[in-house]
């Protein structure tokens, strides 16, 4: 464990709840809170907020549109081995991104501030959205610190 101001700080979590937007952006706060614990540069903050949000909106926007009950989503979190993986999932029903001028850019947007984001949907179970980046706690510049272009 890294120990951040208030002690140790677990290397990972996980929540599952309901596929709504008041979660979504609880879990968004959360987030940041653990990756700020967590001491990831402080330069790649807003990115991994933003690109696990954009997954966690995804699931709440499209996945259960099929279903007459809300669906769950869940989020995992973990510091392992220099690598920050973060995974949202559902059982909901993948809908294809038809991207407009204005909307379906999110998994876009999750891949461009994250160092790699796979998608894995399958029909009947749902789909798995995972994002990493590599060397967060590094800073950025730092020659052990990939280049992130913007």
């Amino acid at each position: 464990m890294t120990a951040g101001p208030s002690g140790p700080v677990p290397q990972r979590w996980s929540h599952t709840a309901q596929a709504e937007s008041t979660v979504a952006s609880a879990l968004r706060r959360r987030l940041r809170g653990w990756v700020l614990e967590l001491g990831v540069n402080t330069a790649l903050v807003d990115d991994i907020v933003l690109g696990v949000y954009e997954a966690l909106a995804n699931v709440v926007e499209h996945a259960y549109q099929a279903s007459p009950e809300p669906g769950t989503m869940t989020i995992t979190a973990a510091y392992d081995h220099e690598t920050l993986t973060v995974t949202v999932s559902d059982t909901g029903t993948w809908n294809p991104p038809t991207p407009t001028t204005s909307r379906s850019h999110g998994l876009q947007l999750a891949a461009a501030v994250s160092d790699d984001l796979s998608v894995d949907h399958r029909p009947g179970l749902g789909t798995v959205v995972t994002a990493t980046w590599s060397k967060p706690l590094a800073a950025v510049g730092s020659a052990e610190s990939p280049q992130r272009p913007r």
